[in-house]
């Protein structure tokens, strides 16, 4: 105030003083009193899951207890995993108490508590991403690393794995790596996703899991890491064919996994694995004797999961040993399980969308927080009340014209559809008078006159004796029983006196008497019939199905199964042919073609699934609600 010429200068130069002063203030409340290199090795240690090593390296004499604390938990519950003990495990202080670091390492201990021991898991996004967020603001780059990794095995976990969000943060931890255990852990994560949501394996995959070959070398014996890479390159062997070497390095998976409460799941998927293996092998017996080991593995916090992969893994061995009732039970449980992990996918993709938007709501909130700082620092609090309000209004009318546009694109999507169904009936009403017509021309024309022929040589003076008239006779009485053939062959289909099995059943004998492949038909919980024209709709493409399989698939063998419910119908169509790359199906084809089919089934509000890998065969399921 001394040095100020008078009241209107003092005012302005304290003004300025309390700005200096808050600046000062909001930094050293935002500065960090950690020396993050104390806790490099506990970081590195547990990327590269040897988490005893990790937990020697975890400070108890300075800096915070608090971060100690933190730290012992993390430690533990990353080594126990699934199958620790969480009785013990509590969080008593409140987090908004602590400060950046601290309340980082608290949010991470949050996300894989709920990832553990919580079968919905809804939560663990949650924590996981309000984490990754946090380390932004901290500059320690194997803090960053970590909740990157940590996001990722939110991901790996495998009701988590029904988007591709993963790709933003594996393209970003891909950026970060700094040594070798970065690069392998991003090598594997690439590789599990890939198989998870790519439809074909290109040669990126294949290069990627040759890099494999360098790091398995390099790494010690039993290094945690090589159950990871094991179980990667059993799986690369196993989808190019090569299934003995895919076996032995199931079972190296198993053998460096076994007994780490962290790998269980190595453990528990390398099991059915190679189970899977001597069932291809036609031994049912070892493979179901390979499944009692998997107690050894078992998620005590996740049974539905664990049920769902044992019961249907059951259900298929128990078939191919014939004991068709117990393979039937197995098959309802994992049905039931499936329908219950399905429902928990839903509300898991509800819960990380919800997270998502609040979180945004929240940045928003907390940016215009800074603004209005800014703007008060600055004397212009009046423009960004006024140019909020504009934004806001602008906001509102832009929704509103991007939801009536979204509204008149789905009216214009809805009349297309109906249109094309309507197409799509007209064309199958076609198909079955065609039938019909050809049929009765066959039978009623060119069969009687043929019957005729033969009556007047039958009743003809010429002599039977004659080599030439026997071989004619017996040309013509093979001749009109193929016109009679054909006759019945356009007009099969699903009869009054008949019903969808039965049909299905005699195109299958018809089929394979002909030599031409072998059709097998199965049926479980098949009861009354169904609506006629419904039954015919589902013959008609279980037909045109098996005739593609014929045609095109060059197969030698086709399973035919049908599964009836309660109030849902299942058909499951196999060959064992060469397979095929449907995004290269040329969609415009006439004829009840793939996409036909597939219109149809949604028409009947039903699912269509197409699972083809080249050089494997083709599986194809049909659920439709009955």
């Amino acid at each position: 105030e001394k040095m100020c010429s008078g009241y209107h200068d003092c005012k302005i130069l304290r003004k300025y003083f309390l700005i200096i002063v808050f600046i000062f203030i909001w930094g050293c409340k935002h500065s960090t009193p950690y020396d993050f290199s104390n806790y490099d090795k506990f970081f590195y240690y547990s990327k590269t899951l040897k988490y005893q090593k990790a937990k020697d390296y975890i400070p108890k004499t300075f800096e915070n207890v608090g971060v100690s604390k933190e730290l012992v938990v993390l430690n533990k519950l990353l080594f126990y995993g699934v199958q620790g003990d969480k009785s013990d495990i509590n969080f008593q202080n409140d987090i908004d108490n602590f400060d950046e670091f601290t309340k980082c390492l608290r949010l991470l201990n949050l996300g894989y508590y709920e990832l553990f021991f919580n079968p919905n898991k809804q939560k663990a996004f949650e924590f996981f991403f309000e984490a990754i967020e946090l380390s932004k603001k901290i500059d320690y780059l194997p803090l960053r690393k970590f909740c990157l990794i940590s996001m990722l095995e939110y991901y790996h976990s495998e009701i988590a794995r029904n988007d591709k969000n993963y790709i933003n943060y594996l393209e970003e931890f891909d950026e970060l790596k700094t040594d070798n255990i970065d690069t392998v852990l991003s090598i594997i994560y690439q590789l599990i996703f890939q198989t998870a949501y790519v439809d074909k394996l290109d040669e990126n995959y294949h290069n990627l899991a040759n890099k494999l070959d360098d790091f398995e070398n390099r790494l010690e014996v039993k290094h945690p890491l090589l159950g990871r890479i094991f179980f990667e390159k059993a799986l690369k062997f196993e989808l190019e064919g090569n299934w003995e070497l895919a076996k032995d390095y199931y079972e190296k998976a198993f053998e460096t996994s076994v007994g780490l409460p962290f790998q269980s799941y190595i453990s528990f998927s390398s099991i059915i694995k190679i189970a899977d293996y001597y069932k291809n092998q036609n031994d049912a017996d070892a493979a179901l004797n390979q499944l009692k080991k998997i107690s050894c593995c078992l998620n005590p916090n996740d049974s539905l999961k664990d049920k769902f992969y044992i019961s249907r893994y059951k259900s298929i061995y128990l078939k191919e040993n014939g004991d068709y009732k117990e393979a039937y039970e197995e098959l309802l449980k994992s049905t039931d399980a499936g329908y219950q992990l399905d429902f928990r996918k839903n509300n898991l993709d509800i819960a990380r969308l919800q997270v998502q938007l609040e979180t945004q709501q929240k940045e928003l909130e907390n940016s215009k927080l800074r603004n209005q700082i800014y703007l008060l620092l600055s004397i212009a609090v009046i423009l960004g009340i006024t140019g909020f309000l504009v934004n806001k209004n602008t906001t509102k009318k832009r929704q509103l014209a991007e939801q009536e546009a979204l509204l008149k694109q789905e009216r214009v999507d809805n009349l297309l559809k109906e249109q094309e169904l309507v197409s799509i009936d007209a064309m199958i009403e076609g198909q079955e008078k065609e039938r019909q017509r050809v049929a009765n021309e066959l039978h009623d024309d060119l069969g009687s006159l043929m019957a005729t022929i033969k009556l007047h040589f039958d009743n003809s003076k010429m002599s039977k004796k004659d080599p030439s008239l026997q071989n004619a006779e017996k040309l013509l009485e093979e001749a009109y029983q193929k016109v009679r053939g054909m006759a019945h062959s356009k007009n099969s289909g699903v009869m009054s006196d008949q019903g969808l099995l039965p049909a299905i059943k005699k195109m299958a004998q018809v089929i394979t008497e002909t030599n031409a492949l072998e059709v097998v038909v199965e049926d479980f919980g098949m009861g009354d019939r169904l609506e006629n024209s419904l039954e015919l709709n589902l013959f008609r493409m279980v037909q045109e199905l098996v005739a593609n399989a014929i045609k095109h698939a060059e197969a030698s063998k086709v399973s035919i199964q049908l599964t009836q419910h309660e109030d849902n119908l299942n058909i499951i169509i196999e060959d064992n042919g060469k397979g095929f790359d449907r995004s290269k199906v040329d969609a415009s084809k006439t004829g009840m073609g793939l996409t036909t089919i597939e219109k149809r089934v949604e028409h009947l509000e039903g699912n269509f699934t197409v699972d083809s890998i080249l050089g494997k065969g083709t599986s194809i399921l049909i659920d439709i609600p009955v």
